[in-house]
This record gives C-alpha cells, sequence and structure tokens, in this order.
C-alpha cells in the first residue's frame, strides 16, 4: 500500500455490559458448535459452545487444547449479538492484534497488524487478495460472516504466501438442515448509522438446503462531510446435503456507493502540541466532492466426497472482482505558515481493478500404524490473481493548484476534486500479476496423550511488474503438545513462512533484478488448560518471530534494496471462564517488541515498525441468568488497552484505554407470544475518549483519530 492517506497495564473492572461495535469481547477463544472433521464447512448449528474446535490451523476440526498453536476465535454468537461494522472491530479483543490502523478514517478496508505484520485474510480456506497498490481491496460484509479464527504464527506450510504474523481465517454463512428460517433485523445509531439485514433458508427437498442474506447499511462517518453506503446479497445452495457427496454453491455481491473520506489529521495538533491547540477528530482534510466508490463479487464453490468413514476429498474455488473508484483531495502533514495552522494539500485519483482465482484440493484420512493415530491430509492449491491501476498524484487539478486548509477553521470549496486522474496530470499504469502452485502433506500424529504435528510445503511462485519473478520455496512446522489427565497441554513448534513481493531490487554494481520472497521463522512454546468437563479455557504463549528479505526504499528512486530483518518477540495470554449464576470472565493479554535488527540504512536498526503497537489487553464480564425473573437478560462490560504504536521518527501515539457496554433481552422469555423478539444496546467508547491509533511520520506528518462514543439499538426477530 502506498504510503498515502489510506493506507499502565488495564486494571481489571466489573462493568455493566459489553461492546457494541466489538465482536470479539467473546472473541478470545470462544467458538461454536463444529461439524465432524471430514466435512467441517457444510454444516452450520445453532448453538454456541464457550470452547471447542478450530479447523483453519490444521484445516481439519482440532480441539483448540490440543493444537500446538495459538487460536483465538470469535464465534456466530459474538457476531450476532455485538452490532459488528467490520473485521476491525471483531478484533479488538483478541491478545496479539494491533487494531484499527487508520482510526475511523478507514472503516471500509480491514487494517490491522497480528504480532507485528500485516495479515491476510482467507475466507472459507481461500485467500482474499489485495491489490498491490492497496485500494482495490475487497471486504467481507459481516452479514455474510458466521465464524473468524485467527491463527497466530505462520502459516505458509497449508496456505501457501503468508505473513509470519498470522492470518485471519473467515467462515461463510451456509445453509442449515432446517425446513424453514429467517432472522430480519434493523438498527439505528450514532452519526446517523443504519443496517437492516434479513437470513432466510430452508430445505427445498431431503438433500437440497438454499440460504440467502444481505444488508443495507451505511452511516455519517466521524469526520465531516462524509458517509458510508453499502448494498451487498449473498446467496448459498447445497446439493447433496447428508449424503457422501455435496456440493455448495455461494454468490457474493456489494456495491459502496460512497465509504467516507479516507485522509488523515495532521501530527502537529495531534500527537504533537500545536500552540493552536488540539485538531478536531471531527475535522477532514478533502473536499466535500471526494468519492470513493468499490465494487465486489465473487461466487465460490465447495465440493466434499466421503470414502467411507475415516476418508474425504475436498475441493475448493472461487472467483472474485474488486474495482475502486477514487479522487480525492489530501493534506501532506506539512505546515505552511508560521502560525501552524495551515497544512499543504495535494490530489490523488485511481481507477483500479483486481481479478483473482484461488483454488484449493485436499484428500484427508485416518489409519494406524501400531500405538500411532494419523490423521494425514495432502494437498494442491493453486493462486492467481492480476491487478491493474490508472492512477495520478499531483499539485493542481484541472490546472488549478491545490490549496492548503487550515486545520483549525477549515473552509472547503477552495480546490476542485479529480473525477480522473487525467484531470491531475499524465496518469501512470501498473500492471501486476501473481501466480502460484503449491503441495502440501501433514501427519497429525496422537499417542496417549501424545500431539505431534508435522507438515511440509513446497510452492512455485511468479510475479510480473514490468518484469517476471520466479522462486521456489519450501516451507515447514513441526509441533509437539502432551495432553495431561487434569487438562494441562504445554507444546512446542517451529514454523516457516514466505511470500513473494512486487519491486525492484538495485544491486551494488547498478543494475536492477526482482525481488526476493520474503522469508519468516517462528518458535513458540506455550501452555494452554481446560479442567476435564470443563468449558474453562487458559492458554499462554511466548513467541519469536524473525522475518527477511525485507524491500527497503531507495530514496529519491523507485527502486529498493534487499537486506533488511525483523524481529518480532512477546508473550500472549488469553483466559474464558464460566462463573457461577450466569457470569462469564474473558481476559486477553499481550505485550510484544517488534524492531528492525538488520537494514540498508543503520540509522533504521533498532527501530520499531510504523503502525505497530507494543502490546495490548481486554477484559469483560457477562451476565446472563438462565432462571428467574431476568431469564433472557444479557449485561455485560468490557474494557480494551491497547499500548503505544510507533510512529517513526522515534516517536509513539500514547496508549489508550476504552470502555464498552451491552444490554439485550430476549422478549420471548418474558411473553411467549414474543418469541424469537429479541432488542439490543451497545455503546462503545462509553466515556467518549479522545484518542489517537496511530501515526505515520515517514517523511510525511499524518496521524489517524479512533471512533468516539458510539450508541446503537437493535431490535431483531428470529424463527
Amino acid at each position: 500500500m502506498r504510503a498515502r492517506p489510506r493506507n499502565s497495564l488495564f486494571v481489571g473492572a466489573i462493568l455493566l455490559a459489553s461492546t457494541a461495535s466489538t465482536a470479539a469481547i467473546a472473541a478470545p477463544l470462544a467458538t461454536d458448535d463444529a461439524a465432524p472433521a471430514d466435512n467441517a464447512d457444510e454444516v452450520v448449528v445453532r448453538g454456541e459452545r464457550v470452547v471447542g474446535q478450530a479447523s483453519s490451523g490444521t484445516k481439519s476440526d482440532t480441539p483448540i487444547v490440543e493444537t500446538p498453536q495459538s487460536i483465538s476465535v470469535v464465534s456466530s454468537a459474538d457476531i450476532s449479538q455485538l452490532g459488528l461494522a467490520n473485521l476491525n472491530q471483531a478484533l479488538r479483543y483478541v491478545a496479539g492484534v494491533t487494531p484499527e490502523s487508520r482510526g475511523a478514517n478507514a472503516e471500509i478496508y480491514d487494517q490491522f497488524k497480528l504480532r507485528g505484520f500485516d495479515a491476510p485474510r482467507y475466507l472459507d480456506g481461500l485467500r482474499v487478495f489485495d491489490s498491490p497498490t492497496g485500494y482495490a481491496n475487497p471486504q467481507v460484509d459481516v452479514s455474510r460472516i458466521d465464524r473468524i479464527e485467527v491463527v497466530k504464527g505462520p502459516a505458509s506450510v497449508l496456505y501457501g504466501q503468508s505473513s509470519p504474523g498470522g492470518l485471519v481465517a473467515i467462515s461463510s454463512k451456509l445453509p442449515l438442515d432446517q425446513q424453514f428460517y429467517g432472522a430480519v433485523s434493523g438498527t439505528y445509531g450514532t452519526y446517523n448509522l443504519y443496517n437492516v439485514d434479513a437470513d432466510i433458508g430452508g430445505r427445498i427437498d431431503r438433500n437440497v438446503l438454499w440460504r440467502l442474506y444481505g444488508a443495507v447499511n451505511g452511516a455519517d462517518t466521524q469526520q465531516s462531510f462524509g458517509k458510508r453506503r453499502r448494498a451487498t446479497v449473498s446467496g448459498a445452495v447445497t446439493i447433496g446435503a447428508g449424503s457422501d457427496t455435496s456440493l455448495t454453491v455461494l454468490a457474493a455481491y456489494s456495491h459502496d456507493p460512497q465509504n467516507g473520506n479516507y485522509g488523515s489529521a495532521p501530527a502537529l495538533g495531534t500527537l504533537f502540541a500545536n500552540p493552536n491547540g488540539k485538531i478536531a477528530t471531527q475535522f477532514a482534510d478533502g473536499e466535500p466532492g471526494d468519492f470513493f466508490r468499490r465494487e465486489q463479487a465473487a461466487l465460490t464453490y465447495i465440493l466434499t466426497h466421503r470414502f467411507g468413514e475415516d476418508w474425504a476429498f475436498r475441493s475448493s474455488g472461487r472467483y472474485q472482482y474488486a474495482s475502486t473508484d477514487l479522487g480525492a483531495i489530501y493534506q501532506t502533514g506539512v505546515a505552511t505558515d508560521a502560525t501552524l495552522t495551515t497544512f499543504g494539500r495535494a490530489a490523488y485519483a485511481t481507477d483500479e481493478k483486481l481479478n483473482n482465482w484461488t483454488f484449493d484440493n485436499q484428500l484427508s484420512g485416518r489409519f494406524r500404524t501400531g500405538p500411532l493415530t494419523h490423521q494425514v491430509m495432502i494437498g494442491v492449491d493453486r493462486q492467481a490473481a492480476h491487478s491493474t491501476e490508472i492512477a495520478a498524484f499531483g499539485d493542481t487539478v484541472n490546472g488549478i493548484a491545490v490549496t492548503p486548509i487550515n486545520a483549525f477553521h477549515p473552509v472547503y470549496g477552495t480546490t476542485p476534486v479529480p473525477l480522473t486522474p487525467g484531470a491531475i496530470g499524465t496518469p501512470g499504469s501498473y500492471d501486476a500479476k501473481l501466480r502460484q502452485t503449491g503441495l502440501y502433506a501433514q501427519d497429525q500424529i496422537s499417542w496417549g496423550g501424545l500431539r505431534v504435528t508435522l507438515s511440509g510445503r513446497h510452492d512455485w511462485a511468479e510475479t510480473e511488474n514490468g518484469a517476471s519473478q520466479r522462486d521456489r520455496k519450501f516451507t515447514w512446522r513441526a509441533g509437539a503438545l502432551y495432553m495431561t489427565s487434569i487438562g494441562i497441554a504445554p507444546y512446542v513448534s517451529y514454523s516457516t513462512s514466505f511470500q513473494p513481493q512486487l519491486g525492484q531490487v538495485l544491486r551494488g554494481d547498478g543494475t536492477t533484478t526482482g525481488a526476493s520472497p520474503s522469508l519468516g521463522r517462528q518458535i513458540e512454546a506455550g501452555v494452554k488448560y481446560q479442567p476435564p468437563g470443563t468449558a474453562i479455557l487458559l492458554t499462554a504463549a511466548w513467541f519469536r518471530i524473525e522475518q527477511t528479505n525485507l524491500l527497503t526504499a531507495v530514496p529519491n528512486s523507485v527502486y529498493s534494496t534487499q537486506s533488511g530483518k525483523v524481529r518480532s518477540q512477546g508473550v500472549e495470554a488469553e483466559a474464558t471462564v464460566p462463573l457461577p449464576h450466569g457470569f462469564t470472565a474473558r481476559a486477553a493479554f499481550s505485550h510484544q517488541i517488534v524492531k528492525t535488527v538488520a537494514d540498508a540504512d543503520p540509522a533504521n536498526i533498532g527501530k520499531g515498525l510504523i503502525g505497530v503497537g507494543r502490546g495490548n489487553a481486554a477484559f469483560n464480564l457477562d451476565w446472563a441468568p438462565e432462571a428467574g425473573p431476568l431469564a433472557g437478560l444479557k449485561l455485560g462490560g468490557g474494557l480494551r488497552w491497547v499500548d503505544k504504536v510507533y510512529a517513526g521518527s522515534d516517536s509513539h501515539t500514547p496508549s489508550y484505554t476504552l470502555f464498552d457496554a451491552l444490554l439485550r433481552y430476549d422478549l420471548g422469555r418474558a411473553n411467549p407470544s414474543l418469541k424469537g423478539l429479541e432488542i439490543g444496546l451497545n455503546a462503545a467508547n462509553i466515556f467518549d475518549r479522545k484518542y489517537l491509533t496511530s501515526c505515520y511520520l515517514s517523511s510525511v506528518g499524518w496521524c489517524w483519530y479512533g471512533q468516539r462514543r458510539t450508541v446503537q439499538g437493535t431490535i431483531g426477530f428470529r424463527w
């Protein structure tokens, strides 16, 4: 993504409710009931267990307590009850996440860090590609999401190219094996937020299931004159449900005619003191005519076949399309007057398109060799992405100079908005292609309480960006865990990753070559504890990640050098503890040190990575009595703390603590004639804290405010 405006510890408290905008209050380690291992993606069952299985870490349903890796889960109950707007909000309560990189300015993009690195998203096991330039990025609407799993650490061995920090695996809503069901809800809240969604489905005949869901939503943005609007619809059909062979086809379409204003605020007056005071959180650095439109569509299939009780074949594939049309004015972060009130601006326009195909085929089975039980998997996958862009940056629009803006008393209408890249100047073009094929294998070995996971993968990758670059890479993972009779499970694992890069590297002799993939490796050690017969789950882990072959930009050049190395080291802990009388407590904590340990520029060594925080912590307490006059009521409250985030130039944004609240009531518990009717009230940042999520001080001075207090009410009916 281009560098422009787009792109302590908490003290536990018992509050009255949980977050409005965060799905992840219950996220650490909460799961739904899961399907059998050989059909994990086909059946969705109503109901929730606090702890259970996760499929993304091993591509098979494996109990979290038996997986030698850190995994956090946001359950379907969290998603349905907590008024989510996007994936950023769902990850607020997950340990190891630096959330919402661009704060309230970029809610239409999923931008966060996991263990210090950008984390790719996978939908139904298939990669969701972003464009190399960072604008035609798809976003999965919350109405489509059934479950979110966060896999910590390198995952290239099963998924191909990936960040060493981990990945986020999203599961779509799939047809339920019920005669007819549905749900409708309406939400209204702060900033004129509205959301109307519907979800219906049923059984056509014994083996054919269907489901259709969609939403219309929008809001005014925290920044002046910005608006978000979206209409989305998705559908799924399963043929052969309950039989040995089944096929599920999913289709989705979203149109965003407005995506807010994706600008920033100057560092002088936000992060740094300004004699004129603090810049308001509603400050918008662009113009009322700025536009940001997006369209996206996807078609997915999931085919499964069982060979008896122990073996199964699964094939899945998806075509995805995304396009972005953007024209905007943005501030440069450079003061243009001695009073430090006025800041320079520039113009940007882009027309960007992204097409990608992804396929994954795997054969899995179970067998024994003496005392050992093997759960094996072999697979082959293919990924292909093509991104094109026509774009321009500049200081003029239609020959008219872009005017500065007073950040404390802004006046708008002084600069025209570029309707096309050609309005700024001669546009540049970008045409990038990525193709990757991988072969992988995995063996999960059980012997008494011992669990050993061995995985290996070989990839062939090709990138084209003016020049062609071909790479081969073998990645692997080995992990061991021991389940004791009292529920304590210590574990250790080692894993590697690779990530192809688009860029031209300048050699010492003055010639250039394509960039080699960045390489990552992690060692993780931890312990999990689940007392037998309980829903309690406690996890703790120490990790150390190193990533090499990082690109470093050559000043005043389009080229880079490739000698960088980054290290991320830290600890994480999560806990879910059901308590007597209907209470449930959840907590998460992480602390990490992420820094550059090698770089072509010696001045960068020992420095942090821009946008990466030092850790986070969260605590929440829910109360949902099952009997008595208050049955059907749910009250909860939570706090979330984010440590300071590196901004560049030896500066950090300050840490912050926010409080969230939730109230929900099932009216059917009070009156049987109202069965299925539920009302809810959610609030986030209830004390209206003014805070910064991140700043970017490398050659510019951009900062992003987080979301101020939001309150929203919901009424819904389910049958």
